[in-house]
């Protein structure tokens, strides 16, 4: 499957293809959102002002994977490294268009691109990010955090046990079916099986936060098959959010603006970000000034909740002006045809 960027489309389709100019930034961003996979840090993500631009770190952790992997040495992206950092298993792979195609053979259309932006703010793209509880949730997991205490983590769960109950059992529970079963009842339990108060678990055989649960969460989110699911599995959370987005808010219109609905969608729920956007909206408000309430309410809604220098409070405000500012989205109408 092509990914969509004609020099790293090219570079895939021939290994004597000349290096990719390396001007060139959306395959720069490729090949940083690979690399970051690989485990080289520093370099600049998704959303980052430099990501694209090729600088002295980018340059470096392509001469060190070059290095590990007994490449030729060569100024720039050439056709051996890339074909080599697709096809070497990521060590913590996070979700980009070249993974997306050239790895797991999902095409990035659709709502994806613009769900790949809530990932990046939520886990930064990563396919095991998780929160062990610090928003007293319980454990949070995956590319969009599904969450234990409001029961999304079980939906994920039972996607994942659905595309491949063995796998599901030998990484999750040691390979022990009843285990597997129990985890799934216990995350289907109100609350996801926490405590509503502290997200603490009450079972203590669940304690999902904790070892040996965490390694085993760790695995499952190397796992090609279980990172195909979860896009499967968020694309069409998204593709519903999306639907009652252009339903109930057709002023949005925009790529950045529907991505900005999207995201507070998936931190506030459906209901919730039809909310936000009630509160907000004003006859003959532009699009531009709606987000910019949107954001402001936000912010305002998590600081009542948690205070107003609480890290969820300035993280939310951060996520909400990152999408408002960045190059990576555009201000056109966003033409996406939706499942519904």
């Amino acid at each position: 499957m092509n990914c969509g960027i004609p020099s790293i489309d090219r570079l895939m389709a021939d290994a004597s293809a000349a290096p990719a100019d390396t001007a060139d930034r959306s395959a720069v961003a490729a090949i940083q959102a690979l690399l970051i996979g690989q485990g080289f840090r520093r370099l600049p993500a998704l959303l980052d002002r430099d990501c694209g631009t090729y600088g002295p770190i980018t340059n470096a952790a392509l001469n060190a994977f070059r290095s590990a992997h007994s490449l030729a040495p060569c100024a720039g992206i050439d056709a051996p490294t890339l074909r080599a950092l697709v096809t070497t298993p990521a060590a913590n792979p996070v979700l980009s268009r070249p993974y997306a195609t050239l790895v797991l053979d999902v095409a990035f259309t659709g709502v994806l691109p613009m769900a790949a932006v809530t990932m990046q703010l939520e886990g930064g793209g990563a396919f095991a990010a998780a929160n062990w509880n610090t928003d007293r949730c319980g454990l949070s997991f995956g590319l969009i955090q599904w969450a234990q205490k409001p029961g999304r983590l079980h939906e994920l769960l039972a996607a994942l046990n659905a595309i491949a109950p063995d796998l599901f059992a030998r990484t999750l529970a040691s390979g022990d079916a009843a285990l597997a079963r129990d985890l799934l009842a216990h995350t289907a339990k109100p609350c996801g099986g926490v405590d509503p108060r502290t997200g603490g678990t009450i079972d203590p055989r669940f304690d999902l936060v904790a070892e040996p649960w965490r390694t085993r969460f760790r695995a499952a989110g190397r796992e090609p098959i279980f990172q195909r699911q979860q896009i499967v599995t968020a694309v069409a959370a998204f593709e519903r959010s999306l639907a009652g987005i252009r339903q109930t808010m057709p002023a949005v219109t925009s790529e950045r603006g529907l991505t900005t609905m999207l995201d507070v969608a998936n931190q506030f729920g459906d209901a919730g970000a039809k909310s936000v956007a009630a509160a907000v909206a004003k006859p003959g408000m532009s699009e531009a000034e709606f987000l910019l309430g949107v954001e402001h309410e936000t912010v305002a809604r998590v600081s009542r909740q948690y205070g107003a220098s609480s890290a969820e409070a300035c993280s939310t405000a951060n996520r909400r002006e990152l999408v408002r500012t960045t190059p990576w989205l555009t201000d056109g109408p966003a033409s996406i045809a939706v499942r519904v």
